[in-house]
């Protein structure tokens, strides 16, 4: 049965798939960068646990506008509300 819910839930479930993917990588990339001693493996490793970082934050986000969107069709939230992930820097709030 179809619900108003049920694209957003199917959405979301895939964006957790993604995250999950995403976090193993993440975990796999700071292993090689413990055992190894190989420079450019190292540097490799580096920038695959940045990338997956990356999108882990890309899937984060979508995963809150879908819920956001989900809030608002059920009438969780007005219409007009809309729910995103936002960047603080912290430097700025300790002057």
């Amino acid at each position: 049965m179809k619900t108003i819910s049920s694209d957003y839930i199917k959405e979301i479930k895939e964006q957790i798939r993604v995250i999950n993917e995403a976090l193993k990588r993440v975990q796999e990339a700071e292993k090689v960068q413990v055992t190894t001693s190989n420079t450019r493996e190292y540097e490799t490793s580096k920038k695959e646990a940045i990338n997956a970082s990356s999108e882990v934050m890309v899937a984060l986000e979508e995963v809150v506008r879908l819920a956001s969107a989900m809030g608002c069709a059920t009438g969780l939230y007005d219409i007009n509300k809309y729910h995103k992930i936002v960047e603080l820097d912290f430097r700025d709030y300790h002057k």
